[in-house]
């Protein structure tokens, strides 16, 4: 039996017995009220900017009318920089370009807030934004220092291939991991408040990161990757890897491409279950995120078809025995927190220096 095999026959017997303790509603009882989403990685921005969606975001997983069914409460929309923008790489220029198109697809839709809007409302979602591959800042990695100040929370050193920062989990095969302006550029970040976001980089680069982002108090978040022991990718994250993260304070983003959830092109929702279900039991609850890749070119499993279907995840996980608490910890409150970060005795003004 396969690794996803197993987990997935270890996560009915305990689900069967959890259901058997878990309450179960009566006729009289209300409808429990919706969770709510904080989706760590929604890939509309390269829709729009490098695929010529339209900014209104009236196609697609992530449309408009499914964030609003899905109870979306917080979205990171991520400034990513292909490393096929030209044939040299991306540059800063590049970055800047679409951190414009991300605000034009804010604007355009009353759904979300400004970007780093000071409080929530209710009917509204809140908007944070991130960086996808941000090796264009070798040219100059001070200059990653004014796009924090317009709000950048979450950065990752490299995409698919190798930058002149880190090396990718999906690149050549490379004897760094994170090379020394790498390592300045990690410890530049932390400083100035943003966290960096390990999906992409290699293993090599990821035991690098560990030592730089104790120093600075920091959690280790990966915004989009699952638990490569359910399917064996290297895009996923070893158990390792993942007790690293929940000690560190940090998150792992639940990701839904097929590939990446139980190792084939095809996946339902209770291959969504089990990687839940082992990523919780190695990294912990509160180490758990939702970081969906909508609309970032992936082939979604059968019943998450797009945004309006995170409900139906959030109650069969209620079915299998998880706490509403838990629910709401993996759906919102592991990314606000995380969100939230700021190094200890951190002030606005650390961002200017």
């Amino acid at each position: 039996m396969s690794a996803a095999g197993r987990t997935r026959a270890a996560l009915a017997v305990a689900c069967a017995a959890g259901a058997l303790g878990a309450p179960r509603p009566t006729r009289g009882d209300p409808p429990e009220p919706p969770v709510q989403v904080v989706d760590l990685h929604v890939d509309v921005p390269w829709q729009v900017h490098f695929k010529g969606r339209d900014r209104r975001l009236d196609e697609g997983h992530a449309r408009r009318e499914t964030l609003v069914a899905g109870n979306y409460l917080g979205i990171v929309l991520p400034i990513y920089l292909p490393d096929r923008a030209r044939p040299e790489g991306p540059r800063i220029e590049d970055a800047d370009a679409v951190l414009a198109t991300v605000e034009a697809i804010v604007a355009a839709n009353p759904v979300f807030l400004p970007l780093g809007a000071a409080r929530a409302e209710p009917g509204r979602i809140s908007t944070f934004l991130s960086i996808e591959g941000a090796g264009a800042f070798a040219e100059d990695i001070a200059q990653i220092d004014r796009f924090i100040e317009r709000g950048v929370r979450l950065i990752s050193p490299s995409h698919a291939k190798n930058t002149q920062l880190s090396s990718s989990a999906t690149g050549e095969p490379a004897s760094f991991g994170l090379t020394e302006l790498g390592k300045r550029f990690c410890e530049r970040v932390y400083a100035r408040g943003a966290l960096i976001d390990v999906s992409h980089i290699s293993d090599a680069a990821f035991a690098d990161l560990v030592p730089i982002a104790a120093a600075h108090g920091a959690p280790i978040v990966a915004t989009h990757s699952n638990a490569r022991a359910v399917a064996d990718r290297p895009r996923n994250l070893t158990d390792e890897q993942l007790r690293l993260i929940g000690r560190s304070g940090g998150v792992a983003g639940l990701n839904f491409h097929a590939p990446f959830v139980n190792g084939t092109s095809e996946a339902d929702v209770d291959d969504v279950v089990a990687q839940v279900d082992h990523m919780v039991r190695v990294a912990g609850v509160d180490h758990v995120a939702i970081g969906s890749d909508f609309d970032g070119g992936i082939t979604t499993p059968k019943g998450l078809a797009d945004a309006s279907a995170l409900p139906a995840l959030a109650a069969r996980l209620r079915q299998r025995g998880m706490s509403r608490g838990d629910v709401e910890k993996i759906f919102s409150r592991n990314a606000l927190r995380i969100l939230g970060w700021r190094p200890a005795g951190w002030s606005a003004g650390q961002q200017h220096r």
